[in-house]
């Protein structure tokens, strides 16, 4: 029979220091490490342990390039120039190269578009003319493609067609979300619609919004059944990201509906969504109105980074668990820099783009917490700047 010692020295063997799990659970997206706190009781604080968060971010930050969807090596930069839109791709150490992108096409003249949500996903971008109507695109600029996105109003039109007594009708449309479905080898983009009508006896009325999805595989929308689902009244460039077939967007509270600011992630796949909250004492930015919010990719989990003006600190958290309010964690703060005007996008990294007081284009690298001096300086009318990965993706006319 085996000895209770050789038993003790069996259990012993396995045994792994927590200095050792430590560094091993630090390289870890947040989302296990979350999930591991309730394996050992040692392991139930590490959010709250300042030794292991430290070695998490920067991990966290070392890591952040090996995002799938977005990391190209290279960023995307939008400028208006003589009353057009000029896009460049920016790359190298210190970003020294530049690349102006062919955006020859029959609507780039006439309409200003904008760039949605963080980046390219697969080498693909979604432009719209703004966030209320118009034309919206999908652009690869590597296969030199654009597909321009049939129009919503024949859909929406058939859904009220159940109406009676209105002498018009006015839709508004709001893009919230655009994304790959893995499953289905799909792009899609997402948009709430908001309609209005003159009615003949009560003038003008307020209708049920809908929800509606676009998919580049069939080029048509639908409308979805989630009506339920909070919307982005705040539309703010880079309040909205895309993460391993899920969309995700930032909602402000507006009525009783909901209990305060939080972010919204919609999977493509079943077309579920989940509400996770912003706990107040994360960050007060909604209620200062800061400057700048952004949602971000860092190594695999989603971001959320905000600049507040008056202090001139950074504040960057993020997310555990989606649905899970609790799940939250701020890494940390940097600041106060005085010498930012506006930060203008977040990079593959992690690193912060900003206009400096000086007008000129500088980043701040997070795992050092310094404003880091960039080739690339010209700022012009340069409003934002998003990531992106080159791929040769045809999109289909």
């Amino acid at each position: 029979m085996e000895s209770v010692a050789a038993k003790k020295r069996k259990v012993s063997t396995t045994y792994i220091p927590d200095e050792i799990a430590f560094s091993i659970l630090s390289k870890l997206p947040f989302k296990s490490i979350k999930r591991f706190e309730c394996i050992r009781k040692a392991w139930s604080l590490l959010s709250e342990n300042p030794h292991f968060m430290n070695m998490f971010y920067k991990n966290l930050l070392s890591n952040s390039h090996q995002c799938p969807y977005y990391d190209g090596g290279s960023l995307l930069l939008r400028d208006f120039e003589l009353g057009k839109d000029v896009f460049y791709s920016i790359s190298g150490e210190r970003f020294e190269n530049k690349v102006q992108l062919d955006f020859s096409n029959a609507y780039a003249d006439r309409f200003k578009f904008r760039i949605f949500g963080f980046g390219s996903i697969n080498g693909t971008f979604c432009l719209y003319q703004d966030y209320y109507y118009g034309k919206t695109l999908l652009w690869n600029p590597s296969a030199h493609a654009i597909k321009l996105v049939p129009s919503q109003d024949e859909l929406v039109e058939s859904s009220i067609e159940d109406v009676v007594d209105f002498v018009s009708i006015h839709d508004t449309y709001y893009l919230h979300g655009f994304g790959y479905d893995n499953l289905r080898n799909d792009y899609k983009v997402i948009c709430h619609v908001t309609i209005t009508g003159e009615h003949a006896g009560y003038g003008c009325m307020s209708l049920d919004p809908i929800w509606v999805i676009y998919s580049l595989r069939t080029n048509s929308w639908r409308i979805l059944d989630v009506s339920s689902m909070p919307c982005s009244l705040a539309r703010i460039d880079g309040t909205q990201v895309y993460m391993d077939g899920v969309c995700h967007w930032l909602a402000e509270e507006v009525d009783d509906t909901l209990e305060g600011p939080c972010v919204v992630s919609f999977y493509l796949s079943n077309e579920e969504f989940f509400i996770t909250y912003i706990p107040s004492y994360l960050d007060d930015c909604f209620n200062l109105h800061t400057l700048w919010i952004n949602l971000a990719v860092l190594n695999g989990s989603i971001a959320l980074i905000s600049y507040h003006e008056e202090t001139t600190n950074f504040h960057i958290s993020i997310l555990g668990e989606y649905g899970i309010k609790e799940s939250w964690t701020k890494l940390f703060m940097v600041g106060p820099l005085s010498c930012i005007e506006r930060p203008i996008g977040v990079g593959t990294k992690g690193e912060i783009f900003v206009i400096r007081q000086d007008k000129e284009l500088v980043c701040l690298d997070l795992s050092t917490q310094m404003i880091v001096e960039l080739a690339y300086k010209e700022v012009n009318s340069i409003d934002r700047i998003v990531m992106y990965k080159e791929t040769f993706f045809q999109l289909e006319e």
